[in-house]
């Protein structure tokens, strides 16, 4: 194969990818709920890709992925900038069908799969060959779950009963960093 037909080839290699790949790019997400607050760390079609990703990972009665993810959104609001674009990034790529092609051989998004295509979406995530997918598993894992079971909604469920005034008696510096304690320190005008 001479130099030009190598070129000609590429180059149609090439517009063939671009084209393809930037379809597949594109593929309108399936809306999963509406965050019920303002959002803090994360974007509309991040959180989106949350709720559905919450939905398969945390499958305990009772669970709602729609809180779970603006939960996981309260805890990423303050993280450091870096963090936050990363987790965005990173359920952007769940999203994608052109990574999921190219990786997975899947044309369609995360969000407008199946249950059983979400599941196997993050299977393959998860015994991924690639450290950057399993630690990015990992990592939406974590904070899913993470967020249900610091959530008190959720420890009827799992039979786990607290001594009365638990709450009560934290110390007051064990709230400190949070979205709350945060608010709290702001002057009040006037």
């Amino acid at each position: 194969m001479n130099r030009r037909t190598l070129l000609k080839r590429g180059l149609l290699g090439g517009v063939v990818l671009l084209l393809g790949g930037g379809t597949l790019a594109l593929l309108p997400a399936k809306i999963n709920g509406a965050p019920t607050e303002p959002l803090l760390a994360l974007d509309a079609k991040a959180f989106n890709v949350l709720v559905a990703v919450a939905a398969r990972i945390v499958t305990a009665k009772g669970s709602d992925p729609i809180a779970i993810a603006q939960g996981v959104d309260k805890v990423l609001s303050s993280a450091v900038l870096e963090t936050r674009a990363d987790i965005n990034k990173l359920l952007g790529l769940f999203e994608n069908a052109l990574p999921g092609f190219l990786l997975d051989a899947r044309l369609t998004p995360f969000t407008r799969l199946d249950p059983d295509g979400q599941d196997r979406v993050l299977e393959a995530w998860r015994n991924s060959r690639l450290t950057v997918r399993r630690t990015g598993y990992q990592a939406l894992r974590k904070l899913c779950l993470a967020t249900w079971y610091a959530n008190e909604a959720s420890w009827g469920p799992i039979g786990y009963s607290p001594p009365s005034g638990l709450n009560a008696i934290a110390y007051p510096d064990s709230k400190m960093g949070t979205p709350e304690w945060i608010a709290e320190q702001k002057p009040s005008p006037g």
